[in-house]
C-alpha cells in the first residue's frame, strides 16, 4: 500500500517538475530567439492601447501638407521655397516659441543664394533652431559599400543652434518605431540635440548605454498641429499660440511621394486602429520623452529571465490541480501577469515580455495539467476497467472507470446488499463425478447465475466452489441496491434447473443489506475487490439456512424493509443463527409483485400459524401449518419445519420464557 502511494506521489512529482521545466525552457526560447520577437513587440504595444492618452501641450507640430502646397503653390514632390520657412520662423519668433526643430533636411543650396541667406538670418534671429541631417547609403552590386552623413548646408548650419540626425531607427519588421535611436556616430540625433538646448537636465545621448523605449502619448494626432499655410496666415492661429512651445516642422502627405520617401510609421496604437503616424509626430514624441524624462525602459535581462523561470516553475504546479480548477487558476494567473505588466508600464515606465508568461507559459502549464492528468486518468480508468472487467457488466465497468474509485489496497464502509448462491446437494453429488463433469456443471451454473446478476447491475465478487458472491451498492453507489438484488434473486430462483444424472439441482440464495467494508483487500501485487463484515457473513448464513427451511431465497429483515411492496415475501420468524447472539427476523422472497406464484391465501395462513407458534399456542399453530401445506399441494418447506419444531417442543415441557425464537446451532 505504501509502495503504491509512493509510486503515485513520485509520478505526480515528476509530472510537476517536467511541466515546470518545459514551461521554463519554452519561455527562455521565446525570450532569446528572434523568431519569437513578435511576442516581445506585442508585450510592448498592448499596455498603450488600454491606457488613457497623455497631454502633450509642450509641443506643437507644423505640417507641410497637400493643402498648404496647393495654397502656397509649392511642389508636392520637391523642395519648397525657403523664404516660406523664413516667414514661418519669423512668426514663431514673434510668438516666442521655445525651440524649433525642422524635420526636414536642407543639405543642398537653393537656386537663389539670397533666399538661403534670408532663411539663415531667420534661423539666427530665433536663436534656438535645430536642423536635421541624414545618412546616405552608397550601394555597389546590391550591397552597402559605405555610408556618409548628409549635414545641413554650411550657411544654415552656422546659423542654427545645433543640428542632428533625423533618422528613426531601429525599424521593426512591422514598420514600427519603438526605440529611441542611439547610433554609433559622432553626430547626435536631432531630438537629443533639441532636448539638450531646451533643458539642461535632459540626458545626453552618450551618457548611458541603456536602451530607451518610446513612451507614446496616444494614437495618431495626439499633438496639437496646424498646417504650414495656416501658421503663415495672420489669422490662421491666434497670436501667442506657439508661445513657450517646442515646434516641430515636418511633412505630412496623404500619399508618399518618390522624392520624399515613406515618412509614416506604425505605433502601438496601429494594432488597434490600423493608422500609421507621420514621422514628424514620432520625432515629436521622442523629443517630449527626452524633455520629460518619461521614456520606457525594459526590465533588465537577468530579472526578466529570472521572472520567466519563476513563473515557468510555478506553472508546473498546475499539474497537481484538477483540470477545471487548473483552467480557472491559469486564466486568473494570466490576467494577474497582464495587470502587473500594465501597472509597471503605467506607473513605473518599465516593460518586459509579459506575453510570454501570460500567453505561452501559463497556457502551456494549463494544457500540460489537462493533458497529463488526462493520460493519468486514462491509465487509471484502463486499470480499473481491467480490474473490474470480470466482476461487472461492461456498462457497470465503464461506470467504475469513470468514477473516482481508488485501486489502492484498503477499503471504506458503505451500505450494500450482498447475495450468496449455492447449488443444492451439489457437494454430495460431485463425490461420484469425475473432475471434468464437475467443471462442466459449474461452468453451466456460473453462466446462468452470472448472467442474472450482471443483467440486474450487480457485481460478481467471487466464485467459491459452487457458490457465487455478488453485491449491489459498491463499488459504485446504487440507491436502489436492495431492490436490484431482490430482482436478481427472483431471476436466480427461476433459473432452468440443472439435471445431473437424473437429479435436478436448485439454486439457493441468501440476501442481506447493511454496512460492509468494501475495497481492495488484496495487495499492491494482486487486486482482490471484496466486502467484509457481519452483513456479508449473515448473507452467507441465510443461504445455508435454506437447506433447513427447504426454501430457495431467504432475505434479511433489512432487505424486506427496503424493497417495500415491489416483491412478494413471507415472514418466516425470528432465529438465532450461529455466530449471532441476538435473534434476527428472516423472510422468504417468493417473486416480484404480480408474479405467477403470488397467492396471498397460503402466505396469510402461514403467518397466522407463525404468530400462534410465537405465542406458544402450538395446537393452533399446527393446524394452520398443516392447512398451509395442503393449500400448497402438500409440500411447503417452512410449514414442515415448524411442524417438526412443534413436535419437538410438545415432546418435552414447554420453556417458561418462550418467545417464539428458533435457534440454529449449525452453520
Amino acid at each position: 500500500m505504501a509502495r503504491t502511494r509512493y509510486a503515485k506521489h513520485l509520478a505526480r512529482s515528476l509530472t510537476i517538475l517536467a511541466g515546470g521545466g518545459m514551461a521554463v525552457a519554452l519561455g527562455l526560447v521565446c525570450l532569446e530567439y528572434s523568431f519569437a520577437q513578435t511576442l516581445a513587440r506585442l508585450s510592448y504595444d498592448l499596455p498603450f492601447i488600454w491606457r488613457t492618452n497623455i497631454d502633450t501641450h509642450e509641443v506643437s507640430l507644423v505640417y507641410l501638407d497637400e493643402a498648404s502646397a496647393k495654397q502656397l503653390q509649392q511642389p508636392l514632390d520637391d523642395r519648397w521655397d525657403r523664404s516660406l520657412h523664413a516667414r514661418l520662423l519669423d512668426r514663431l519668433t514673434s510668438d516666442k516659441a521655445r525651440l524649433v526643430l525642422f524635420d526636414i533636411v536642407f543639405d543642398a543650396p537653393s537656386a537663389d543664394e539670397a533666399v538661403d541667406n534670408l532663411f539663415a538670418a531667420a534661423i539666427q534671429h530665433h536663436g534656438t533652431v535645430v536642423l536635421g541631417g541624414t545618412i546616405a547609403f552608397a550601394q555597389q552590386m546590391g550591397l552597402v559599400a559605405q555610408q556618409r552623413v548628409l549635414a545641413p548646408m554650411k550657411t544654415l548650419r552656422r546659423a542654427a543652434a545645433g543640428w542632428g540626425l533625423l533618422l528613426l531607427e531601429p525599424l521593426d519588421p512591422d514598420y514600427a518605431i519603438r526605440q529611441l535611436s542611439s547610433r554609433g556616430t559622432n553626430v547626435p540625433t536631432a531630438t537629443w540635440k533639441a532636448a539638450e538646448l531646451v533643458s539642461a537636465s535632459a540626458p545626453r545621448e552618450t551618457q548611458s548605454t541603456t536602451q530607451r523605449w518610446i513612451n507614446y502619448y496616444g494614437p495618431r494626432d495626439s499633438f496639437s498641429s496646424v498646417s504650414f499655410a495656416q501658421a503663415l496666415e495672420p489669422d490662421g492661429v491666434r497670436p501667442g499660440y506657439f508661445k513657450d512651445r517646442v515646434v516641430v516642422v515636418g511633412s505630412r502627405f496623404a500619399v508618399s511621394y518618390l522624392a520624399a520617401g515613406r515618412d509614416e510609421f506604425a505605433t502601438p496604437y496601429s494594432r488597434w486602429n490600423q493608422q500609421f503616424s507621420p514621422g514628424t509626430e514620432v520625432q515629436a514624441t521622442i523629443l517630449l520623452n527626452l524633455l520629460r524624462g518619461d521614456w520606457l525602459t525594459r526590465m533588465s535581462g537577468p530579472r526578466e529571465t529570472g521572472l520567466l523561470i519563476a513563473i515557468g516553475l510555478l506553472t508546473g504546479l498546475l499539474a497537481a490541480i484538477r483540470p477545471h480548477f487548473a483552467v480557472l487558476i491559469g486564466l486568473a494567473a494570466s490576467l494577474a501577469v497582464t495587470c502587473f505588466a500594465f501597472w509597471l508600464v503605467w506607473a513605473h515606465r518599465v516593460w518586459f515580455a509579459w506575453v510570454i508568461p501570460a500567453g505561452i507559459q501559463i497556457p502551456f502549464g494549463v494544457l500540460w495539467s489537462v493533458g497529463s492528468q488526462y493520460l493519468l486518468e486514462s491509465r487509471r480508468r484502463k486499470e480499473l476497467r481491467k480490474a473490474f472487467g470480470f466482476y461487472l457488466s461492461p456498462e457497470m465497468a465503464d461506470m467504475i472507470a469513470n468514477s473516482d474509485f481508488d485501486l489502492t489496497p484498503g477499503g471504506k464502509v458503505v451500505e450494500a446488499t450482498i447475495i450468496f448462491t449455492d447449488l443444492e446437494n451439489f457437494t454430495t453429488l460431485s463425490e461420484n463425478l469425475d473432475p471434468h463433469e464437475v467443471s462442466q456443471i459449474l461452468i453451466a451454473y456460473f453462466e446462468q447465475t452470472t448472467k442474472c446478476i450482471l443483467e440486474n447491475k450487480g457485481t460478481i465478487i467471487k466464485y467459491v466452489g459452487d457458490a457465487v458472491m455478488a453485491a449491489w451498492g459498491a463499488p459504485i453507489d446504487q440507491p436502489a441496491h436492495a431492490s436490484q438484488a431482490a430482482a436478481a434473486a427472483c431471476d436466480l430462483r427461476e433459473l432452468t434447473e440443472l439435471n445431473v444424472r437424473g437429479k435436478k439441482l436448485r439454486t439457493r440464495v441468501g440476501v442481506n443489506t447493511g454496512n460492509v467494508l468494501a475495497g481492495n483487500m488484496g495487495s499492491s501485487f494482486r487486486f482482490d475487490y471484496t466486502m467484509i463484515g457481519d452483513t456479508t457473513n449473515f448473507a452467507s448464513r441465510l443461504e445455508s439456512l435454506n437447506k433447513y427451511l427447504s426454501t430457495q431465497v431467504l432475505i434479511a429483515d433489512s432487505v424486506r424493509q427496503q424493497i417495500g411492496d415491489k416483491f412478494v415475501t413471507r415472514r418466516l420468524g425470528e432465529f438465532v443463527v450461529a455466530g449471532k447472539s441476538r435473534s434476527v427476523k428472516i423472510h422468504e422472497l417468493i417473486c416480484r409483485a404480480g408474479g405467477e406464484q403470488q397467492n396471498g391465501e397460503w402466505i396469510a395462513l402461514f403467518e397466522q400459524g407463525l404468530e400462534a407458534f410465537q405465542a406458544g399456542d402450538f395446537a393452533k399453530a399446527r393446524d394452520l401449518m398443516e392447512r398451509t401445506g395442503e393449500t400448497r399441494g402438500g409440500s411447503d418447506g417452512p410449514s414442515q419445519f415448524y411442524l417438526k419444531k412443534i413436535d419437538a417442543l410438545q415432546a418435552k415441557a414447554p420453556p417458561t420464557d418462550w418467545a417464539g425464537v428458533v435457534e440454529f446451532a449449525e452453520k
